[in-house]
């Protein structure tokens, strides 16, 4: 029975390049006429499409670039002359030292008017800095480790534990922030 069978093999047609490019192109009119896009104008619009959003990142790129070395140089001035305000309100202070100082050297000055005029220019010192946000740490009632520095311990039966008996050198705080805590001597009972 195997010898009656007889393959038969269906010949594949072959379409000639030519005639599946007409095929394309005819089949292009067809969705045209339809309101439909051709594939290849779909492809191009893409393609152009990605060109222009990657032109935008690369244009938003260099336009972060710039406004980085804009910011830092911004930031590298604010630095560079950020104590130019305090120089400025401290040259009055200068001058007035400068006066006491020459009023010493020719002329007949008491002690008491030279301690005055030291004062007087100290004071305006400090209304300068305390302007410009500088101001004395409190240095009465308990201690606080924040605010103070504890380098002697002593006792005192008028002061309670852990109050400040005595301040070796005075604490600042710039703005808030404490730049140097106040030396204090400490009661502990």
């Amino acid at each position: 029975m195997l010898e009656d069978d007889v393959l038969v093999e269906t010949p594949v047609a072959e379409t000639p390049v030519e005639e599946t490019t007409e095929a394309t192109e005819a089949d292009a009119s067809i969705d045209d006429e339809n309101g439909e896009d051709s594939p290849d104008k779909i492809l191009k619009e893409i393609v152009k499409e990605d060109e222009q959003i990657l032109n935008r990142l690369i244009r938003l790129q260099a336009d972060f670039e710039n406004f980085k070395k804009r910011t830092q140089k911004e930031k590298s001035d604010i630095y560079q002359f950020a104590s130019e305000n305090l120089a400025t309100k401290l040259l009055p202070v200068i001058d007035n030292l400068e006066r006491a100082e020459a009023s010493i050297e020719g002329a007949d000055v008491t002690a008491e008017s030279f301690l005055n005029g030291i004062q007087m220019v100290f004071k305006q010192l400090k209304e300068v800095l305390k302007e410009e946000g500088l101001e004395e740490i409190v240095c009465e009632g308990a201690f606080d480790p924040n605010y103070h520095h504890g380098v002697a311990v002593g006792e005192d039966d008028e002061k309670d534990d852990q109050d400040i008996m005595e301040v070796f050198q005075k604490g600042y705080s710039f703005k808030g922030k404490v730049i140097r805590p106040a030396m204090v001597k400490v009661c502990n009972k």
